[in-house]
C-alpha cells in the first residue's frame, strides 16, 4: 500500500526536461578520494539527502558497509516533490527508510566496470524487494567504453566520486521512486493512473490485461493522448478500432528508451513502421507527435505520452 502511495507521490518530480547534453563524465570527477561517504555529500552539497540519512539513522549503516554504490539526489530534486507531499514522506519513517534505502546499492560499482555494460541491468538495493534499472546508452558510433550517457530508472547520473574507505556514489537529478519498478507496476496500470482511457480501448478490445500481454518486454512506448485521438478526423477512431493490434505496434519500440537515450534519427516500431526520432531543445519528437509525458516507468519498460497518433 505504501509503494502504491509512493506511485502518486513522486511521479510529478520525475517529469523533467530533456537535456541531451549533459552525461557521465567518467575521467573528470572519478578519481580516489578519501573522504568519507557522508563528508562527500556534505562537500557536495547535498544537505537534504544528510539530514534524512540522519532521520532515518542510516548514515551509520552506509558507514558499517564493507562496499556499496548511492545513487544520491541533488536538493533540487527533493524540492522538486510537492511540500505537502515531502511532509507527509517525513512523517512516515517505513516510507522514509524504503525511499532512502532504494537508493543504496550493496555491490560496490566502479565507473568503469558500468561503462562496460551492454545497455541495461538491474540492481538489488537495501531496499530489499525491488530493483534499480540502470540504462547505459552510447553515442552513435562511439566505442563501448565513450560517449556514455547513463540513467538509474530514467535519472540522469550526471558527475561520480569514489569513497575510498567503501564505495561510489552517484549523483543524480531525480528522486527514485521503488514504485516504478514494483511487478504490479505494468503499462496498463500506469496508463490507467495517467488518464491514457482512449489508448485502454484498445488493450480491452484485444483482451490485454497486466497478466496477457502479447508485447515482449522491455520496451517503450509512445502513448497517445485523449486529446491526440480526440483530434482524428470524424470516423478515423472507429475505423482504428477496428484493427487495434496495427494501432498499438506503431506506437512501440523495442528496448528501454527513457528521454535522455533518445536519438535523432529512425526507429522501426513493432509493425514494422520506421519512425523518425528528433531530440529537440527540451524535448523530442516522434513523427508528427511532440513528446508531452516522459519517462512513466513500468514494469516492461517507459512510456512517453505524445500529442498526436501515429496513423502508419
Amino acid at each position: 500500500m505504501k509503494l502504491l502511495i509512493i506511485s502518486v507521490l513522486l511521479t510529478a518530480a520525475s517529469a523533467q526536461i530533456f537535456n541531451s547534453t549533459n552525461y557521465l563524465n567518467y575521467n573528470s570527477s572519478s578519481e580516489n578520494n578519501c573522504e568519507n561517504v557522508l563528508t562527500v555529500l556534505e562537500n557536495r552539497g547535498l544537505t537534504t539527502l544528510l539530514g534524512l540519512l540522519a532521520k532515518t539513522e542510516l548514515d551509520s549503516v552506509l558507514g558499517g558497509l564493507d562496499g556499496f554504490t548511492i545513487f544520491a539526489p541533488t536538493n533540487e530534486a527533493f524540492e522538486a516533490i510537492d511540500s505537502k507531499v515531502f511532509q507527509m514522506i517525513l512523517g512516515s519513517p517505513d516510507l522514509l527508510n524504503q525511499i532512502i534505502l532504494y537508493h543504496v546499492v550493496p555491490p560496490k560499482m566502479s565507473p568503469t566496470w558500468i561503462s562496460a555494460l551492454l545497455f541495461e541491468y538491474y540492481l538489488p538495493t537495501l531496499q530489499g524487494e525491488i530493483p534499480l534499472r540502470l540504462n547505459v546508452y552510447r553515442k552513435k558510433g562511439s566505442s563501448i567504453v565513450s560517449g556514455e550517457i547513463v540513467t538509474v530508472n530514467g535519472a540522469l547520473i550526471f558527475d561520480s566520486l569514489q569513497v575510498c574507505n567503501n564505495g561510489y556514489v552517484y549523483f543524480i537529478e531525480k528522486v527514485l521512486n521503488p514504485r516504478d519498478l514494483a511487478p504490479d507496476n505494468t503499462q496498463i496500470e500506469v496508463l490507467k493512473n495517467n488518464g491514457f482511457t482512449t489508448l485502454l480501448k484498445f488493450y480491452e478490445i484485444l483482451g490485454l490485461t497486466p497478466e496477457v500481454n502479447i508485447f515482449f518486454r522491455y520496451e517503450t512506448l509512445f502513448a497517445p493522448t485523449d486529446e491526440a485521438f480526440a483530434a482524428l478526423p470524424p470516423g478515423t477512431l472507429e475505423s482504428l478500432f477496428a484493427n487495434p493490434r496495427a494501432l498499438l505496434r506503431n506506437h512501440f519500440i523495442s528496448g528501454t528508451f527513457y528521454k535522455y537515450g533518445l536519438v535523432s534519427g529512425p526507429v522501426p516500431t513493432y509493425s514494422g513502421l520506421n519512425v523518425e526520432v528528433e531530440v529537440i531543445p527540451g524535448g523530442a519528437i516522434f513523427g508528427n507527435a511532440n513528446v508531452v509525458l516522459p519517462d512513466l516507468t513500468t514494469v516492461e519498460g517507459v512510456i512517453h505520452g505524445i500529442d498526436a497518433v501515429i496513423l502508419g
